[in-house]
C-alpha cells in the first residue's frame, strides 16, 4: 500500500474541493484514491519530473470527465508517498495547472522541470 495524503497545510483546500465536485467527479475521485493507494499511476499520465524528485500526474478521474488529478510521487522518499494536489480541469494544459499547484503547494522556488516528452 501506498500513502495517499493532500499536502501538510493543504488538507482544506483539497476537502473543500472535493465537497465541490459532483457526485460523479466525487465518486470518481475517491476511486482513483483507492487505486493510487494500491497501484503506480498510468505512465500516459505522466507530466514531467520537477525538482529532480517530484514525479508529477494529471490524471483522469473515472465517470469525471471533465477534471484530472494532479498528484506527485516523491521519488526519493521511502515508500513512494502520493501527494495530492487538487483536480484541473482537463485539457492541454493540466501539466502546467499541475507543475503551478505542486510548485506553489510545496513552496519550491524556482524548480527546474523536466516535461514528459
Amino acid at each position: 500500500m501506498f500513502e495517499v495524503a493532500p499536502v501538510p497545510g493543504h488538507e482544506a483546500q483539497i476537502l473543500k474541493e472535493f465537497t465541490d465536485l459532483t457526485l460523479k467527479c466525487a465518486d470518481g475521485l475517491d476511486a482513483m484514491l483507492d487505486i493510487l493507494a494500491e497501484q503506480e499511476p498510468s505512465p500516459r499520465d505522466r507530466c514531467g519530473l520537477l525538482a529532480d524528485r517530484h514525479e508529477i500526474f494529471a490524471i483522469p478521474l473515472p465517470d469525471c470527465a471533465r477534471r484530472r488529478l494532479i498528484v506527485s510521487i516523491d521519488c526519493n522518499a521511502k515508500g513512494r508517498p502520493r501527494a495530492l494536489h487538487g483536480t484541473v480541469a482537463s485539457s492541454s494544459h493540466s501539466c502546467d495547472e499541475g507543475r503551478r499547484l505542486t510548485t506553489e503547494q510545496l513552496a519550491l522556488r524556482g524548480p527546474l522541470w523536466e516535461p514528459q516528452q
